[in-house]
């Protein structure tokens, strides 16, 4: 099933980095400018640009290199000597999922790359044209590097669902994991993390939050502000990836999404998540790390549920959600009328990199600074820049989402 050497280890993301890799929007599923993804895309370049942080900017061929450097000069992201264009097909934005995971051998300093396949989500199948073409990128990035060693694997999965703390210790959703591998065994995944990721223990969850559905399951009930219910659809959410509530900032310590009683009595969503949170800190709190010590485990907010309405006419309805196959008990989607999408917001969704971590916001000021002050407190030696991430959380995915760190 796997193939490669297994003296390799995935760094932890809060460990010296040489460049973030991003993957620059092929396509918008929104016509409305306000969700345009490109300016995140720039914002977070020219920040890391700002914190001397090399960029590896994948923009699918030559005409993309110059497309995306001319939509950038011309809307006001200079282009610095840090960001690099490559003519590699990226498939879209989101390469911290079928993006290329960076290896390193401690012993030797050897370099590797992990590859695993893909299956758009399990909104698809491996052998769709462009679930192939996201299996192949990391294999793309292997050879425009000239790295020592490449892993590779059957099994499907995704780096968002993959959380690591560097030494060996690798979180995983059962549901999603087993949502895109039905016909494997947890000792068939786990010889599959091991191999790739040089994984020594592996700690299963059991859920994602609840906005994070899988979209085909059906939407979310909800009551709107007048006290009607409402159906709330998944923009291309994932099923449960763990960075949206759970992240490592050190080998022993863990960020962990809270909701409180408060917000569990007032909103239903938040109730689910109350329940899913509090399943993930009771599993958290009784496992250890690989010295067999306890975690250290500090909360951070979640957002306030936010949604939109789409029109037929959006590709996300006509391209995506009108697409779907949805489970047999899900109400009947009501095709050619509008329909709402919930957002996919997150505060543990932020990226990590030297002397920086990259948060959300959303302009809700008691959270945001709750945030920020959750994250000041992990990261003491890093500045906190927080961006509005409305436009990616829209599109089904967040700041950690879109970008993939390379270590030093």
């Amino acid at each position: 099933m796997v193939s490669g050497s297994n003296n390799y280890v995935m760094p932890g993301e809060f460990e010296p980095q040489s460049a973030i890799w991003l993957g620059w929007p092929t396509f918008q599923w929104f016509s409305d400018p306000a969700l345009d993804t490109r300016p995140s895309l720039g914002t977070i370049a020219k920040t890391l640009s700002d914190y001397e942080v090399k960029t590896n900017i994948m923009c699918g061929t030559t005409e993309g290199v110059m497309d995306a450097q001319h939509w950038l000069t011309e809307n006001g992201f200079p282009i610095s000597s840090l960001m690099n264009f490559l003519a590699i097909d990226q498939v879209d934005i989101w390469v911290r999922d079928y993006g290329p995971i960076f290896l390193i051998d401690r012993s030797s300093e050897k370099r590797a790359i992990a590859g695993y396949r893909q299956n758009q989500w399990g909104y698809s199948t491996p052998t769709d044209p462009v679930s192939e073409r996201m299996t192949k990128l990391p294999r793309a990035v292997f050879d425009y590097l000239n790295l020592d060693d490449f892993l590779s694997t059957e099994i499907i999965s995704e780096g968002g669902d993959r959380i690591q703390n560097g030494q060996g210790v690798v979180l995983v959703d059962r549901a999603v994991e087993y949502g895109r591998n039905p016909d494997l065994s947890q000792d068939d995944l786990e010889a599959a993390y091991k191999s790739t990721l040089g994984a020594t223990k592996i700690i299963w969850l059991n859920s994602g939050v609840r906005e994070d559905l899988h979209t085909d399951w059906g939407p979310i009930p909800y009551p709107d502000s007048s006290g009607d219910t409402i159906l709330l659809y998944g923009p291309q959410t994932t099923g449960g990836h763990l960075d949206e509530f759970c992240r490592f900032f050190s080998p022993n310590q863990i960020l962990l999404a809270q909701v409180s009683e408060q917000e569990a009595a007032t909103d239903p969503i938040a109730a689910v998540n109350y329940t899913i949170l509090a399943d993930a800190y009771r599993v958290l709190s009784n496992s250890t790390d690989q010295d067999g010590n306890p975690f250290e485990i500090r909360r951070i907010p979640t957002p306030s549920v936010q949604y939109r309405l789409i029109q037929p006419t959006e590709a996300m309805y006509s391209q995506f959600l009108a697409k779907l196959k949805y489970s047999g008990d899900a109400p009947v989607f009501p095709d050619g009328k509008p329909v709402y999408i919930v957002r996919s917001s997150s505060y543990a969704n932020f990226l990590v990199t030297n002397g920086l971590v990259i948060a959300p916001k959303y302009g809700d000021s008691d959270k945001d600074s709750e945030a920020h002050q959750a994250l000041s407190e992990a990261f003491p030696n890093r500045d906190i820049v927080q961006i509005d991430p409305t436009p990616i959380n829209y599109a089904g995915g967040g700041i950690h989402c879109i970008t993939q760190q390379q270590p030093a």
